[in-house]
């Protein structure tokens, strides 16, 4: 069987976080941190990054994918496929709610590893806000991920008029190098299909006024995010069709790869649906594990925000994700560098729990850059994404077509012994990025492009 050829895959994917375990949920109620949720960016970060004024609600989903292809070591089978997903949505909560935590735990190779908890924005259960629908936003996690993974971005957005569900994939924990190439199979097979699942059963419930949640979500406006294979995901869901005769999609089972072939086809009406996606360090471009054509990228037409790190070592923003954004030529698109950075600009910064274990703070942290920081400056990007396509907000295309290219390069000049001042640029310094306080522009570039003329 051809999945076993995957095993080259594992060499370049060592980087890759292992599978997380179960959610430990009784230790995250009975231990709420008393520190800020993530959402909550720190003083220094750029204008957009600030939360919006509503409170949030959360739940949990749970839907049903009946007939999907799954690989084991003892052959393909197929089966129901339940997608668990955790839903945040403008609430009517009240100041003084109880706010919810949410408890993890990653294993590690040779054992357990310690479990941690995740402080949340959110009220479990709140009642959504009445009488007002808000953009649908799908947020797909990286390979090893859960639900709760980014809540830096799902509960940001929430607080600015957005309803936001992040899958959990479930991805297979692996222990073994040898078990890698079922679990990663299932992920080349699964993650596009889940996030149609999730979208087609959100969509069906928007259209019943009597139900809560589906009566606050617009389904005509809905964006994408994913990180990683995430990334992958969210540009197969949106109609980037992958390539059975590429690197990757190759080596998968013929069963396995018919399954996305009728994933694709049948997911044409939902990535019509789709008004923006945002990548970040998405899987799939480099050679060896190229997963589209070139003709397929050059008639994407989606607005796009690809996030990279300079030097991402697991997909390879030179060969790999360079390759993505600058293949295409329909779609408005923007490519964010953070210069100096590796692979982890996707998750949450690294918990407490993890300052005395540098395996565990590895999954989370950059070397050079505050994970803190990145989030920020994502949060930042992404909202004056998503305002701009889903909300149809133009004053925020000011915020994505900065100038220079090269943050470091901006002009806002200090007279001597001036006080900075924290003040965010306005149209009044257009030399310096929009958004962001004097001398705080640097360590990123943005890169952007346009539909070919005719």
């Amino acid at each position: 069987m051809k999945l076993r050829r995957l095993t080259f895959l594992f060499s370049m994917c060592v980087a890759l976080p292992l599978s997380a375990g179960d959610r430990p949920e009784e230790l995250a109620q009975s231990n709420p941190p008393a520190r800020l949720p993530y959402a909550v960016p720190a003083p220094d970060a750029p204008a957009l990054a600030a939360l919006g004024s509503f409170a949030v609600g959360t739940q949990m989903l749970a839907i049903d994918a009946p007939d999907r292809v799954l690989l084991a070591s003892t052959g393909v089978s197929r089966g129901v496929r339940t997608i668990k997903a955790r839903i945040w949505y403008p609430s009517d909560a009240a100041a003084h709610a109880p706010r919810t935590a949410f408890g993890h735990a990653l294993p590690k190779r040779g054992g357990a590893g310690e479990q941690f908890i995740i402080p949340s924005l959110a009220a479990e259960g709140a009642l959504p806000i009445k009488a007002q629908r808000f953009p649908l936003v799908v947020v797909s996690h990286g390979y090893g991920g859960w639900d709760t993974f980014m809540t830096w971005l799902s509960e940001n957005l929430a607080t600015k008029g957005y309803v936001v569900v992040a899958i959990d994939h479930a991805d297979q924990r692996v222990s073994d190098p040898a078990e890698f190439p079922v679990s990663f199979g299932n992920v080349l097979i699964n993650r596009a299909a889940d996030i149609r699942a999730v979208i087609t059963a959100l969509t069906s419930r928007a259209a019943d006024a009597s139900d809560p949640i589906g009566s606050v979500m617009d389904a005509g406006n809905i964006g994408l995010v994913g990180y990683s294979m995430g990334g992958f995901g969210v540009l197969g869901a949106s109609g980037l069709d992958y390539d059975m005769a590429s690197p990757v999609m190759a080596q998968l089972p013929a069963p396995a790869q018919s399954a996305i072939l009728e994933s694709q086809a049948s997911g044409k009406p939902i990535a019509e649906r789709i008004k923006g996606v945002v990548a970040l360090a998405p899987f799939g471009g480099s050679p060896a594990t190229r997963v589209w054509s070139q003709p397929a990228l050059a008639a994407y037409a989606k607005p796009l925000l690809i996030i990279g790190g300079e030097h991402d070592d697991v997909v390879d923003t030179k060969n790999g994700v360079s390759w993505i954004f600058e293949g295409m030529m329909r779609n408005q698109r923007h490519f964010l560098l953070f210069q100096n950075a590796r692979h982890n600009i996707g998750g949450n910064p690294p918990p407490p729990e993890a300052d005395g274990d540098f395996s565990t703070r590895e999954y989370f942290a950059e070397p050079v850059w505050r994970t803190e920081r990145i989030n920020a400056i994502n949060q930042h990007f992404i909202t004056a994404f998503l305002d701009l396509h889903l909300k149809r907000d133009e004053g925020k295309r000011a915020y994505l077509d900065v100038t220079p290219q090269v943050a470091g390069d901006g002009q806002w000049p200090l007279a001597p012994l001036q006080n900075v001042g924290g003040t965010p640029a306005s149209a009044s310094e257009p030399g310096h990025w929009r958004g962001f306080q004097r001398r705080w522009a640097l360590g990123l570039e943005m890169k952007i492009g346009q539909p070919a003329t005719q």
